[in-house]
């Protein structure tokens, strides 16, 4: 009896846990690639495979923007190939601490159908506070901007 109220209340919690973050998968999956999470800023997260102007828009935003805000890092999931990776964006850039490879591929969009577009995740105090996407219908890459 105790155990099962004892397992009651913690699934309560966990419910009462997972209600108030609803990106607290995503929010552990940055963590884990990232172990000096931004407490404030922009993730821009870039998948290897989709949209590919929206891709090649969001390589060449990292290519000319990875040194410019302090507050911005760039994580490129689902790659293929490193090689290739780093001949197209160049060993500086990939070199960066502000670029990261989820090598892993740990990091799954809330939106699933959103797959194929790069992620901006904004961070305010340690916790996901918006999500928007570079695609052609959003101008994502402007909010890692916003401010600079």
């Amino acid at each position: 009896m105790y155990r099962l109220k004892r397992y009651c209340s913690l699934l309560l919690l966990s419910s009462l846990f997972a209600c108030k973050q609803p990106y607290g998968e995503l929010l552990q999956a940055l963590r884990t690639v990232d172990g000096h999470l931004l407490p404030t800023g922009h993730y821009v997260i870039i998948p290897n495979q989709g949209c590919e102007g929206c891709i090649s828009t969001a390589e060449d935003f990292v290519k000319r923007h990875y040194t410019s805000a302090q507050d911005v890092k760039y994580i490129f999931t689902r790659a293929q190939s490193l090689k290739l990776l780093r001949i197209k964006l160049g060993t500086e850039v990939m070199s960066s601490s502000k670029v990261l490879v989820d090598s892993g591929n740990v990091i799954r969009y809330p939106e699933k159908e959103k797959d194929i577009y790069p992620m901006i995740v904004t961070m305010k105090d340690g916790e996901i506070t918006g999500i928007k996407y570079q695609s052609p219908e959003e101008d994502g890459l402007g909010v890692a901007l916003e401010g600079k």
